[in-house]
């Protein structure tokens, strides 16, 4: 079961505003996935953990999709659309903002 530890979870959070953004940090409700992420933690949450997400969809057709009522293809299917340069350079502000705030005291 993947399980977000809510003291972590604030300070990740906490990162990714000051980096992101207050509107490109979105809140979502619990899914039922099947990750191994969960395991990390080992038994019983020993170890802290905190999963998040990266929008990967181009920012006009996910408008779109929304406003249509419709979802876009998602990652694990042969029809998934990234836009591979805002991806990888909001993905690498996100986890280098995430790991410089958590290696603060």
């Amino acid at each position: 079961m993947t399980y977000n530890d809510p003291k972590l979870t604030a300070r990740v959070k906490s990162a990714l505003v000051g980096a992101l953004g207050t509107e490109n940090v979105v809140d979502d409700e619990p899914i039922m996935a099947s990750e191994d992420f969960g395991n990390f933690g080992l038994e019983h949450h020993a170890i802290p953990t905190v999963m998040f997400w990266v929008g990967a969809m181009d920012r006009g057709k996910f408008a779109r999709a929304q406003a249509e009522g419709t979802t876009l293809p998602g990652l694990h299917t042969s029809r998934f659309e990234p836009a591979p340069e805002a991806t990888l350079r909001t993905s690498v502000t996100a986890m280098t903002s995430v790991a410089i705030a958590l290696l603060q005291p």
